[in-house]
């Protein structure tokens, strides 16, 4: 077998591994990516699409433009499920062609030294001492198999954790997921009958009843274009998701010409809080595969990109101190937690409370505005619910009704800080991990049982 030695070995080239790669690149490092896909659908991955402008300015990566670029964002428009109430939450952001996107970073990353092998999977790890040392590659343009030796490998697979999956269960990246903690979306992208009314807004409609745990979207790309699409709760004994869609697709998109569809797919989404620690010994995980995505509304394009940045960052480091161990690494959880672990945590409370509530809970809710749009905004922007007790109080006594809704968002709130606080105190060094995972544990238990009294 053949035997190639490198510096990082990035697995997988969609957003994560792609931002990783073209952080990396040009740095004096020996780095090799590889994707499944053949190179024309690198990228192409069955989403909303939309990211905010916040995501590429804080890393500073480059705009899309041209093809890349379908929409410009001004905001989102929220749909209560009785369709009497529309909240408007401002926001600048980018509709986009993902595949050309992600295409044009890496070849960014490869004209400054990046190599890149499409159709090429990762069969199983290579393990020495603790250590993950690389991987065994199949390249399939040649039908070889590949003995690939790397210091450091990132693990950018997606949710089919087709990598990690294959490590010893004692490995901490290894971790498992609940079903229940993942979403079943599916979504088509075609031309309308007419021109949308406003395409620089994106619309999404929560609804129980069409979209069991999770919502629907319908997000322009374009003038006579538009993503839309569904997710519903994983892990519950749902039908089909396709029944689904096919059975209400018109109440979302009556204006959709499903004769000149562009692309229709499914995908599965993580909806819960990131790995506990997306490192160890040699190998940093980051994207779907570590769990990255926001929990409410599943997007998960900016959250790759903030992983993959940290995973670059944490990288060079260690090799500025030639040492690849978990502790090395470790600088991956801490500016991922920092940048956006600690709210996605405080979302994933968020999202297993709304999951809970009925249509005409979340109706009432947004029809009397008992979470505002600012709250909405704040809680999506930095993890914080800001429900004063007072305010419910005099909600409560003026006879609006529902007390127990309003006495379980003050505690919703309450728990979304003491989660935060726990991710913004996340421990320093491997040592502590194990402690502070049960303080997590307990945490989430005990929010559990409040909510579903």
């Amino acid at each position: 077998m053949k035997q190639l030695n490198y510096d990082v070995l990035i697995i997988g080239g969609g957003f994560a591994g792609s931002t990783a790669a073209w952080h990396l690149a040009n740095k004096g490092l020996k780095i090799l990516l590889i994707d499944s896909k053949p190179w024309s659908r690198i990228g192409d991955k069955p989403c909303g699409d939309a990211v905010s402008k916040e995501h590429f300015d804080n890393l500073g990566m480059p705009y899309p433009e041209n093809e890349q670029l379908e929409q410009k964002i001004e905001g989102i428009k929220l749909y209560s499920p009785d369709m009497s109430t529309e909240w408007t939450v401002r926001g600048e952001g980018f509709e986009i062609n993902a595949p050309a996107y992600t295409q044009r970073i890496l070849r960014e990353a490869q004209n400054r030294g990046v190599e890149v092998m499409d159709m090429t999977t990762a069969m199983k790890p290579i393990l020495d001492n603790d250590f993950v040392k690389g991987a065994i590659i199949f390249d399939r343009r040649k039908e070889e198999q590949i003995e690939v030796r790397s210091t450091v490998v990132i693990e950018a697979t997606g949710y089919s954790r087709s990598f990690r999956s294959k490590l010893p269960q004692n490995v901490p990246v290894a971790e498992d997921m609940d079903e229940r903690d993942a979403d079943i979306a599916y979504r088509e992208v075609a031309y309308t009958k007419e021109e949308i009314e406003e395409p620089s807004y994106l619309k999404i409609f929560i609804n129980q009843t069409t979209s069991p745990g999770g919502y629907w979207w319908y997000f322009p790309k374009g003038k006579d274009k538009v993503n839309i699409g569904l997710g519903i709760q994983g892990g519950m004994g749902y039908p089909s998701i396709y029944t689904f869609y096919e059975k209400y697709w018109r109440d979302y998109g009556s204006d959709v010409d499903r004769n000149r569809m562009i692309v229709k797919g499914g995908a599965l989404v993580p909806t819960r809080r990131p790995l506990d620690t997306l490192v160890w010994n040699g190998i940093i995980v980051i994207g779907d595969s570590g769990y990255t995505a926001n929990p409410v509304h599943g997007g998960g394009k900016g959250s790759a990109m903030i992983s993959g940045f940290c995973a670059a960052r944490s990288t060079l480091n260690a090799f500025e101190k030639r040492d690849f161990s978990s502790q090395s690494l470790w600088e991956t959880n801490l500016c991922y937690n920092e940048r956006y672990g600690a709210k996605q945590a405080s979302l994933e409370l968020f999202r297993r409370f709304l999951q809970r509530l009925s249509d005409d809970d979340i109706s009432y809710g947004m029809r009397r505005k008992v979470i505002k749009e600012e709250d909405l905004l704040e809680a999506s922007t930095t993890g914080d619910l800001q429900l004063s007790v007072a305010d419910k109080a005099m909600r409560v006594l003026s006879g609006l009704g529902k007390p127990s809704l309003l006495f379980k968002l003050k505690n919703v709130a309450q728990y979304m800080k003491d989660i935060k606080d726990l991710y913004r105190n996340y421990p320093r060094n491997p040592a502590k991990l194990d402690a502070w995972r049960a303080d997590v544990k307990q945490l989430v238990s005990e929010f559990d049982k409040v909510i579903s009294k």
